[in-house]
């Protein structure tokens, strides 16, 4: 059937000029048609220009109203003021072509081929893939009708042929009729063959009008239960007993019978449909027959007779051979396996058909879509969306459930994950109901869902979209809103973006996203890793203190970096409970790291438990450990007073190579020393822990090593020693304090030496130096001396 949507835009009015423009759609395709008329003949033309068409119409006059150009879809409208004239320009956008309607081919009796290009009127249409005007390279002469005032086609046959009979409308009739039900438009076919029962009482198509009349009230009456007229039925079995009685011997005879079953059932009147079953069984291989069956085992199913119906459902499933019967058959058995949990039956069946005779599910709109909405409920969205596209492809714009079954079809499609035919059918959807749509928020929510089944091509976007959604949603569908999150986050950490994802730690804690909360812990980690490899403990510690509670410190690469770390940012509390949650991966590292830890706290009890474990265990150490090992044991018996074990350990400690380690040992031990005017020791161990300074000329223990020596060096008086030890010391860069103290016990040991010249100069050299309380005793010292 041709549909055409017409609807009338503006008129301009200029002088005596008018534009009427009409748009409409046939086919499926848009098109615009334009009217230009006038009172005076004006002229339009076409040009080309570069493969591009356009048209220029002028027209005589003078207008004082403005002329503002216009934009249409298919074309451009510009106006341009001239003297005495107006010059439009039409700029096509599609396929356009130009009439000339100087010629009244319905009243004009001669006709022929205009060139003047003028006119009172020209007609421009415009649409995609126009039929080009052919041109012939004949002879040119008008075309006289002399006898006709119109060019007239008679009544055909059925054969196409003309015919002249005194009533020949009933043949034009029937054949719209036809027409009319092969389009399924029934309501018109009810309308029309009851015009032409009253009209055409004589007709020789009489049989034909009944028999439309009863195929179409069929279809608009007794298929849906939800629309049931009683009177409407009784007269359907009225038509049908009198067709029956009238044309006994036509073909159709089983179709009526079939049609008056079928108003019984739905009326419900079970002495009569058992009479008509009786009537339709004495054919049982006829079509009508076979139906007649299907349609009785669904009154029979209706009654909870359910053994009954289903022999029906599947004798004929099994033995019919019409594809179409066998289809409905096997809908019935399918429907009847989901009602009772048999799911994988119903789907074989509905495979069957959809392999077999897909296009079935289009000629039985209400069957088959009450059977795609049970597999829709038991979540069957391949099955249920192949079977709305079936019917889909068979309806046309204007049926009934044209905008339900588009609804439908586009969410199971979404559902099935088959992303671009489901967008393909929602931006449809969106086209033709974005105002007054029944089912736009199913629609709109559908088209957000599917983003998440779409590719990120620019992530940018992507995430801005997200955070859309879950605002949008964040009251209405909180599924919506996980989706997002987690596609959020999923895309954060493709790009590597852990520290946006932390971002997110509240929501998607309270959300309790699995798969959210799993890439949140592992983007702690990674930062936490990057972090650390980076060397930026204080970050790191922060990282580690906000997902406490996800251990994350037990997933990382680098335990012994996070362990250093809370020590170098004096965390010590989470550095010993981290070096005991990590002890047995590595009982040295951990275990003197612990040790250390537990010194600087002065449980020097502990310290030793813990070193003595390390010392004797037969676990493989390396120098380095084993020294450290020994070396917290010295310093734990110092500070405990222990000295004598504490020299024990230190002779240990002397096995090992010579290292700054053992340096700062021995400072250790000449500090303690001093404190406790031990000279022997200090003469014993002093000397060692200079001279290797010395030797690798790095001075990390002086001036203090050497003050506490030369100390001891004049108690005993050993002179020559601290000269010595005074020159070495003397050529470090010392502190001004510093130098004017070493300067001022070289007087000192000048003194002692009766060198009284070399005593004045030391203190000279002091008295040089920056003001400070030794070099106030030089001074003192130097007034004595004069």
């Amino acid at each position: 059937m041709r549909i055409i949507f017409l609807l009338l835009l503006n008129v301009y009015i200029l002088f005596a000029f008018e534009l009427t423009l009409n748009t409409g759609r046939e086919n499926k395709q848009n098109f615009a048609v334009l009217h230009v008329q006038n009172d005076l003949d004006f002229t339009c033309q076409k040009f080309v220009t570069e493969n591009k068409i356009h048209f220029e119409c002028i027209i005589p006059g003078i207008v004082d109203t403005p002329l503002n150009n216009q934009n249409f879809a298919t074309f451009d409208l510009k106006f341009f003021k001239e003297t005495q004239k107006i010059k439009m320009v039409i700029l096509p956008k599609t396929d356009a072509r130009m009439f000339d309607l100087s010629q009244n081919i319905y009243i004009d009796k001669e006709l022929s081929n205009s060139t003047s290009h003028k006119s009172k009127g020209f007609t421009f249409v415009f649409t995609d893939n126009l039929i080009r005007k052919r041109d012939y390279d004949g002879l040119n002469f008008g075309i006289n009708f002399p006898y006709e005032s119109l060019p007239y086609v008679g009544a055909l046959d059925l054969n196409s042929n003309p015919v002249v009979i005194p009533q020949s409308a009933d043949i034009n009739t029937y054949l719209r009729i036809k027409d009319e039900y092969d389009k399924a438009n029934y309501q018109q076919v009810a309308i029309d063959a009851d015009n032409a029962i009253k009209r055409y009482a004589k007709s020789i198509f009489m049989s034909e009008f009944i028999l439309y009349k009863l195929r179409a009230e069929n279809q608009l009456y007794t298929q849906d239960p939800s629309f049931r007229d009683r009177k409407i039925l009784e007269k359907m079995i009225a038509d049908a007993k009198n067709w029956t009685r009238t044309f006994t011997s036509d073909r159709n005879f089983f179709e009526v019978s079939y049609i008056m079953l079928r108003a019984y059932i739905a009326l419900s009147k079970n002495s009569d449909i058992n009479y008509m079953m009786s009537i339709l069984n004495n054919q049982p291989n006829n079509y009508f027959s076979q139906l007649a069956k299907l349609d009785y085992a669904d009154y029979l199913y209706s009654l909870r007779e359910r053994s009954k119906a289903m022999d029906i459902y599947e004798d004929i499933y099994l033995n019919t051979k019409n594809l179409n019967l066998a289809a409905r058959a096997a809908m019935a058995l399918a429907k009847d396996s989901i009602l009772n949990n048999n799911i994988n039956k119903a789907m074989e069946y509905a495979n069957t058909i959809l392999k077999a005779n897909p296009q079935y599910f289009g000629k039985d709109r209400f069957r088959s879509l009450d059977l795609a909405k049970l597999f829709d409920q038991n979540k069957q969205y391949g099955i249920s969306s192949n079977i709305y596209q079936n019917i889909f492809n068979k309806m046309s714009r204007v049926s009934q459930k044209y905008e339900e079954v588009l609804k439908d079809l586009a969410l199971s499609l979404s559902r099935v994950g088959k992303v671009n035919e489901a967008k393909k059918y929602i931006n449809l959807y969106l086209n033709e109901y974005l105002d007054d749509g029944k089912y736009l928020d199913e629609i709109r929510k559908a088209r957000d869902e599917l983003f998440f089944a779409m590719d990120d091509e620019n992530s940018t976007l992507s995430h801005k979209h997200y955070a859309m959604l879950i605002k949008e949603y964040a009251q209405k569908d909180e599924n919506i809103v996980n989706k997002a999150l987690d596609k959020d986050m999923q895309l954060y950490y493709k790009e590597g973006n852990f520290s946006a994802i932390l971002g997110y730690k509240k929501q998607i804690e309270e959300r309790k996203l699995p798969n959210s909360l799993k890439l949140l812990q592992q983007a702690a980690v990674d930062l936490l890793n990057s972090k650390l490899k980076s060397d930026n403990c204080i970050e790191a510690t922060a990282i580690f203190a906000q997902f406490k509670s996800y251990e994350i410190g037990q997933k990382i690469n680098d335990k012994k970096h996070m362990l250093d770390c809370f020590i170098r940012t004096s965390k010590v509390e989470e550095a010993m409970d981290y070096a005991d949650k990590n002890y047995n991966e590595d009982p040295i590292f951990f275990g003197l790291k612990k040790a250390s830890m537990l010194y600087d706290n002065k449980q020097y009890r502990q310290v030793l438990k813990i070193a003595k474990e390390i010392a004797e265990s037969k676990i493989l150490k390396s120098d380095e450990e084993n020294f450290k090992a020994y070396y917290l044991q010295f310093l734990s018996y110092l500070k405990m007073d222990d000295y004598n074990k504490a020299i024990s350990v230190l002779k240990i400690l002397e096995t090992f190579p010579m290292n700054f380690n053992m340096v700062e040992a021995y400072d250790t031990l000449l500090s303690y020393a001093d404190d406790h005017k031990m000279q022997t020791t200090i003469l014993t161990y002093a000397p060692k822990a200079i001279d290797y300074q010395n030797l690798k000329g790095i001075n990390l223990y002086s001036p203090n090593l050497e003050f506490i020596y030369l100390d001891t060096l004049a108690k005993v008086n050993e002179n020559e020693k601290s000269l010595a030890v005074l020159t070495d010391l003397l050529k470090l860069k010392l502190s001004d304090d510093d130098r004017a103290r070493a300067l001022y016990i070289q007087s000192l040991t000048y003194e002692r030496m009766k060198n009284t010249q070399a005593e004045k100069e030391s203190l000279q050299q002091c008295l040089k130096l920056k003001p400070s309380n030794w070099q106030n005793l030089c001074r003192d010292k130097n007034q004595i001396l004069k």
